[in-house]
This record gives structure tokens, sequence and C-alpha cells, in this order.
């Protein structure tokens, strides 16, 4: 049943979505195992948790697709822990920290039976280290970052990996891009020191609802899976409110926020925040009003996030204002409403974050409450697709060539490599670079291989420009090249732990940034003005449709900053303009789609080029609905003679336009939609303004763009 309104407060639309009762299974458990379950008031298994144990005792990789609150912790933990009883080992890798934390205190449940756990991690102390390595447990609970570590350090685990049996990787679909390239990598790595201690390890992985959950899989693992589907979970009835509000969408999410807490005096809710400012924003907000809401988000220390989680559990407070850090599948008790201030970015986002709230199965509540953004009013306005669209498919290029030149020297790092481990040229490049050097008929690295290897990090594709605070004389951060160019230019304002700064200088090839603290404060923002050119290189993949030719290749993109602009983010207006006296260049190579216009789209359709720019700008911005990528990992450049390109903003590819390939069908519908849709005369932010555009949103035609669109759709 879907109800609207409109009110002092905005347009709302409400909606009621059923719930569904649970689906049992069964599968025969271990008397000991099953007695563990019961005292937690387990007596049952779901349909899917029962399936998934099965597939894994017949020797398979499983992927379990899974909801929030689905019980996909049951469906591994269960082969983890008999294995254990078996005599086998098992690695339960998180994505995060904190998840690990919550996830160990479940597997310690079966301390009773013997198997022991421990989480080796970047918050595990020297000494605890040591300990567990004297020591090693059945279970090590563990992350992408640490294996990567613990791969070149393998000997110091050896009775461990000899007895390797279940690889578990839980949230997979959070190593969606250049952190799944190296995921992928650390993968291989692990299976190729398995082997050579005698083991051949299963695979046991947990998405959220994604469209491609055994594709995304495969190119992750190299292996083949057997998918099973979380659909045995009940599922609590949950009334949707979408409320566009005519106030900005912070202060509306803390009104409604105002209003579910008042309705009762054990109300408990999240608000989700797309980022760590929107998220101390809003808690600032709460406090100037007096109200019960605590800021939880990622680089909170770790004692500090677990008393928030415990103190919330316990209903010392309503409200939690959070990032995606509670979007996984932390224990933090029952919640009555969750209230989204902006979309995530994805459906399966979305529905992580809603699946948070009505738990133990009360009604719950759902607020979205879009931005003004092409996206979000997108969603706003189709709410069919909100509710029932389908969610992204996960991307990743597992060849990205410098994410595997570092993983190839990790990799001679964990053993000396002989040639044929290593393939299109690696080696020679390594040999080159004085990174690694022959040793007895294989590969080693260096001393100064050793010295690059500590240096890097999974997070990134290229060696990052590193962030230096001139007064306190410390480097305080760090940014991927690209995005440093854009951030960071000579005279660039930049936010940092809250705080504002101003560039001074950009050495590229020093890869450091010099800033100094902004010695006022003002609600004044910098743009980069840009310059782009890309060149085609090899082409993989064309098709014919809509009208248009479409292709997929590699490109060589090539990006000059050449000046900016200073806004006034309150006025939205322009206060400076300035040149650079020093242009800035950044060259690299990626993996793009472009599409061919036919050739009397230029001639017949007035501003042809302008409207292409605008029908670039809101190309890209539907694109996340699809594949899951922040709009930041999406370059886009167009030509008015008709080729527009979209690419992968990171040096070697992410594999993100590769997916957007196979959908810019419906991706260029959802433009069009929202395009249609937006009541501005000109363009607003709302459809084809982009606060980050390197022409500083000039060249723009929102009629001529229409025009455009009207053509390919007919």
């Amino acid at each position: 049943m879907t109800a609207k309104k409109e009110s002092d407060e905005g347009s709302e639309i409400q909606i009621h979505e059923k719930g569904r009762a649970a689906s049992l299974g069964k599968v025969k458990l271990n008397e000991d195992v099953a007695c563990i379950l019961e005292r937690r008031g387990i007596l049952d298994l779901y349909s899917h948790q029962a399936k998934a144990i099965a597939e894994v005792r017949k020797g398979k990789n499983v992927v379990l697709v899974a909801p929030t609150a689905s019980g996909k912790t049951e469906a591994y933990m269960i082969p983890v822990v008999e294995a254990a009883l078996e005599g086998f080992n098992s690695l339960l890798v998180y994505p995060t920290k904190a998840l690990s934390r919550d996830q160990l205190e479940r597997v310690r449940e079966f301390s009773i039976l013997g198997v022991r756990a421990e989480v080796y991690d970047g918050d595990t102390g020297d000494y605890h280290r040591r300990k567990i390595r004297e020591s090693l447990p059945r279970i090590l609970v563990t992350n992408m970052d640490m294996l990567h570590y613990i791969l070149m350090n393998n000997r110091l685990f050896s009775k461990f990996l000899s007895k390797l049996r279940l690889v578990v990787v839980d949230e997979i679909h959070s190593y969606s891009g250049i952190l799944g390239a190296h995921a992928s990598n650390v993968m291989w790595r692990l299976k190729r020191i398995a082997k050579l201690y005698g083991a051949k390890p299963q695979f046991f992985a947990c998405s959220a609802t994604i469209a491609n959950a055994p594709e995304f899989c495969s190119l992750l693992f190299d292996e083949k899976f057997e998918t099973v589907e979380a659909d045995g979970a009940p599922k609590p009835p949950i009334t949707h409110v979408l409320l566009n509000p005519n106030s900005s969408y912070t202060t509306a999410s803390i009104k409604v926020a105002e209003k579910l807490l008042s309705s009762s005096s054990n109300s408990k809710l999240l608000i989700f925040g797309n980022s760590h400012s929107v998220v101390e924003r809003i808690g600032l907000m709460a406090r100037n009003k007096g109200l019960p809401i605590r800021v939880y988000r990622g680089g909170l220390a770790q004692e500090d996030r677990k008393r928030l989680e415990r103190e919330f559990k316990a209903g010392r407070f309503g409200a939690l204002a959070t990032t995606s850090a509670l979007e996984l599948g932390m224990d933090i008790g029952s919640v009555d409403s969750v209230v989204l201030a902006g979309f995530p970015g994805s459906i399966t986002k979305m529905r992580q974050r809603v699946g948070r709230a009505g738990r133990k199965g009360q009604g719950a509540k759902a607020y979205f409450i879009p931005r003004d953004n092409p996206l979000d009013q997108y969603f706003f306005e189709n709410t069919n697709e909100y509710l029932k669209g389908e969610p992204e498919s996960c991307y990743v290029n597992p060849t990205n060539d410098q994410v595997r030149m570092m993983h190839a020297l990790a990799m001679m790092r964990d053993y000396p490599a002989r040639e044929e481990e290593i393939k299109g040229g690696v080696a020679e490049k390594l040999l080159e670079q004085e990174l690694a050097r022959e040793w007895s008929g294989a590969f080693i690295p260096t001393k100064k291989g050793i010295e690059f290897l500590r240096a890097s990090g999974i997070r990134g594709a290229a060696e990052p420009v590193r962030i230096y605070d001139v007064d306190r004389q410390k480097f305080i951060g760090e940014r991927e090249e690209h995005i440093a160019l854009s951030e960071l230019f000579p005279g660039a304002i930049y936010l940092h732990g809250g705080e504002r700064y101003e560039s001074e200088g950009l050495d590229l090839e020093k890869k450091v940034a010099y800033v100094r603290k902004a010695r006022l404060e003002a609600e004044e923002y910098t743009v980069a003005l840009k310059e782009k050119n890309a060149e085609i290189g090899d082409v993989e993949r064309e098709k014919s449709s809509l009208g248009l030719k479409f292709s997929y290749g590699d490109v060589h993109i090539t990006e000059q900053v050449y000046g900016y602009v200073v806004k006034d983010y309150m006025k939205n207006t322009i206060v400076g303009r300035h040149k650079l006296a020093h242009p800035l260049h950044y060259e690299f190579d990626t993996f793009s789609l472009w599409a061919d216009f036919p050739e009397d789209y230029p001639s017949s359709i007035r501003d042809f080029g302008d409207g292409l720019h605008a029908v670039e700008h809101i190309t890209i911005a539907m694109m996340p609905a699809l594949t899951g990528a922040d709009p930041r990992e999406i370059g886009g450049l167009s030509y008015p003679a008709g080729r527009m390109y979209v690419y992968d903003g990171a040096s070697g590819g992410s594999g993100v336009t590769r997916i957007a390939f196979e959908k810019i069908e419906k991706i260029m519908r959802m433009a069009y939609s929202r395009l249609k849709k937006c009541k501005c005369g000109k363009g607003c932010p709302s459809c084809i303004l982009d606060p980050q555009c390197g022409n500083n949103n000039r060249f723009l035609s929102k009629s001529a763009g229409l025009e455009i669109f009207g053509k390919i759709f007919g």
C-alpha cells in the first residue's frame, strides 16, 4: 500500500512492505555443536544454512548471498568448528577490524569444546601477536591487509597453513574495485603458499544481495562456486517513508530522528550518513538540540567503538549517527528504525542499512531522505526501483598491472618465485626497477624491493601522495595521485580530520603535498579546472544499441590542472578564479567505455557539444546504482564531434566500466528519466550540475541533453 502527501516538511511517500516467515531446513550436526547452538536458542536451522553446510561437506566452494540478519554466521561457523574438532584450521577474513572482534565473540562460544580462536590484525599488540605465533589457534580471525603480511612471513605460520581447510571471506561485496584487485592477488598468493605446505583450502564467501555473486567470486578467487541464496530467514514488516525535504537533508534527518525518539521512551534508531563529515555534522546538530544521538564511524579508537556498541545495545542512549561502519553485521541489538540521510549509492547498501531495523521479529520503520543530486532524486521518483530494483554488480580487475606487480614482488617475498609463475613481463619490470633479483633459478626481492613492500598497502593502485603539515612538520595522511591532483593543487582548500588546510604545493615526483592549517574559517571550497584527453589503445568489446556504437577497451588518459575556482558553498557563488603558475600534469593507462553518436547528431542538434557534456554528467551520476562505485572512481570526457568517454578513474583500471558497458542501456534510461522529471530550467544539482566538474559546469545545456536523449529513445 502506497500513500503520498505534501506538507511543510516536503513531499512524503509511505509504502508498507509485508514481512516473511522463516523457512527451515535439516542437516545432521555434531552433537556438541548442536548443544552450543541450543544454549543460544537456535533449535532449528534456516533452509539456506542447511544447504550451505551440506555443500561445504561435499567439498565445494560456496558463496552465500545473504542480507543483514539472515543467520549467515552459523552457516559458515558450523563447518569451521567441525573442521577444528577434526584437527583442521580455518581463516576467517573480515573487511574491518571492528567486525573481526564482534565475530570473535561468536566463535569463542565454542571454546568449551576446545576450539580456540584468536584475532590477528593491526590492533593486536606485539606481545599478543608473539603469543599467538608461539601457540597457533585452530581458527585465525584477520583481515585482507594483515593476511598480505602473514603470507610474507608465512614461515611463522607454517603449522597453521599446513592444516588449512577452510577460508571464509565475509562481506565480499566490500572488495569491489581496486581493493578487490588486491584481494584477488592475496588469494592467489594464499593458494600458492598453502600448496607449498601441502594444503588445498576450500572457500566460503558471504555477500550482500548483489547481481553477480558467483561471477564476482570467480574473479576474486579464480575458483568455481556454488551459490546459496539466503531466502530462508524471516523478514519483519517494514514501513518505508520517503521524504523529499524542503530543508537540507541533514536538517530533515534530525527532525525525523527527534520525532522517532519522542514517540517512545525506549525507541532505538540508526541514522546512516555517507561520509565522516556528514555524521559528524549530524552529531553536532543533535548535541545543539539536546538529542541523545552519538556518532559511530571508522577512525574511532577500538575502546570507544566497543563502548558505544555496549551502551547502545543496553539502551543508554537512543540513536547512533553512523557511516557504513554499522552497515555490516555488527551485533548492536534490536533497532526500531533507520534513517538514510542520503541514498548510499546502491540498492545493496540501501538494503543492508534498512535490514538493520526490525531485528527480533518486530516491525520496522525506514526513512529515506534524498539529497539534491541526480541519483537520490531518481530513486525518490521511482519508488518501485528503490524497493525492488536490480542490485549492483560488483567489479574487479585482478590483472591491474600496478597491483599485480606489487603482489608479484610480495609473492617473491612469500617464497622465491619461478619465472613461469609470473606472467606478462612483470618479472622483467621488477628486475629493471631493481626491486627484484635472480636467485638460484628463481626471483627474490632486493633490499630496495623489501623497503617498497614495507611502505606499500593494499588500498590503492599506485604509490599515494603523502600530505605533509608544514607547521607541525609531520605527515597527516595520503591520497591517491589522481585524486590529489584535483584536491591538493597549490591554493586548494583541503579538509582533513575536521580541520581546514590550504595547499602550498604539490610535488608529483616526490609524491608529497605540502599543506598549512587555514588561518580563517570561511564558507569556501575550491574546485580544480582541468583539461583532459583520451587516446584509445586496444578495443576489447563492441556493440550497437540505442542507435549508438558502444566500445570498451584500454585508453591512455592525460589530465592537466591549469587553475581553480573558489566558491562560497552557502551562497553557491564563485568568489575567485585563479590560474596555476605551473600547470600540473598526470597521465595514466586505464579502461573505458565510449559511445560514438551518429554523424547527424552534431549537425541536427543545436549546442550538441554542450548537450553531450550534460549527458555525460547525468550518465555518470546514475552509474553507482548498478555498479556500487563512488562517482569519484569514475572519470568522464566528451567531444563535440560525437564521442563520449566514461573511464575507470584508477590507474590500471578497476573494472567498473566493464560492468557499466554491459548495463549502459539501463543506465542511460535512468539518466533520461531523471533529466525529464527535473523541474529546473537550465540545469541544477539535481540533474546535470556536478560540483567536481573540471570545467566548473561551463559548456552545459540541459535542453540539448534532453534532445540527445529524445533521439536515442525515440
